[in-house]
């Protein structure tokens, strides 16, 4: 096969990959793809509110994190919600999860994930400590999943803290909505917390007003989507530069496929690096 047909079939190729690319860096399965592995998965890791207590349309599970995937089918929205979790307890977790992640699924999660939501807090209120020692403990948590998951051979995903929807229920509703001014003031792109699920109407929770009703986590859901949609997008965007606009991002062409970050074209052969099977040549 001479080089002018070869060089026809890589385009033709490029064209049917179509604008995310041969690596799909920019996103994949219509979400913005942080780690640049061709798979979009996100991990919500949390309490009783993420494993969908009383989501009463879907067998008392599921809640936000399932209608989100229902919205985003090729992607991989994972559940790590665990009833009464509190932010010490996913610390030990956390911990002995890293220290046996081959067999460890929520390390395996955290390893292949783009974004990590962290959605926990209010059980603190239990342990009667101060909303800022919560925050720090989230921080905590934030730190270890950035550095325990390149450890074990992954990219650092971008760990997003949300700011809880509030129970409405005793000395419980006014810690939460202590805790969430302190994680709304410690957001930054780097370290995004400004996931706004305290917008959710309280009249939205069920009798215990602790857990949502199904239309909750719809709404739940809504917001979430949105989020990801929109901030999200515009975080990986900041964090993740593509100078030469090629569809692969700069901090891993080099080092993941040995192209240059200032050329659109490596190899010159005519197809942007990242729509390119052979990107170097």
């Amino acid at each position: 096969m001479n080089s002018l047909v070869s060089r026809i079939i890589l385009l033709l190729g490029a064209c049917l990959l179509g604008t995310s690319g041969a690596f799909a860096c920019p996103q994949a399965a219509g979400l913005a793809d942080y780690n640049c592995d061709g798979d979009a998965v996100v991990v919500v890791i949390g309490d009783s509110l993420v494993s969908g207590v009383g989501d009463a349309s879907n067998g008392n599970q599921g809640g936000y994190v399932l209608r989100t995937q229902t919205r985003f089918p090729d992607a991989a929205i994972v559940n790590q919600g665990v009833p009464g979790l509190r932010t010490l307890t996913l610390l030990k977790n956390l911990r002995r999860a890293f220290a046996n992640s081959s067999t460890s699924k929520l390390a395996q999660d955290l390893i292949k994930a783009d974004v990590v939501v962290l959605d926990l807090g209010r059980n603190d209120r239990w342990n009667f400590g101060p909303p800022a020692a919560t925050l720090r403990n989230l921080k905590r948590l934030r730190q270890i999943i950035q550095s325990s998951v390149p450890r074990s051979g992954g990219v650092a995903p971008l760990v997003v803290t949300a700011v809880l929807m509030s129970p409405n229920r005793g000395s419980q509703s006014p810690w939460v909505k202590e805790l969430d001014n302190l994680i709304l003031k410690s957001h930054s792109v780097e370290h995004p917390a400004n996931l706004r699920f305290d917008l959710v109407s309280k009249r939205l929770l069920q009798p215990d007003n602790i857990h949502p009703t199904s239309q909750g986590y719809a709404a739940m859901a809504k917001v979430f989507v949105s989020y990801l949609l929109k901030e999200y997008r515009e975080y990986v965007g900041v964090l993740r530069q593509d100078q030469d606009n090629d569809g692969l991002y700069d901090i891993f062409e080099a080092s993941r496929f040995g192209t240059d970050p200032t050329l659109a074209d490596t190899d010159g052969d005519g197809i942007k690096d990242g729509n390119d099977p052979t990107p170097a040549g």
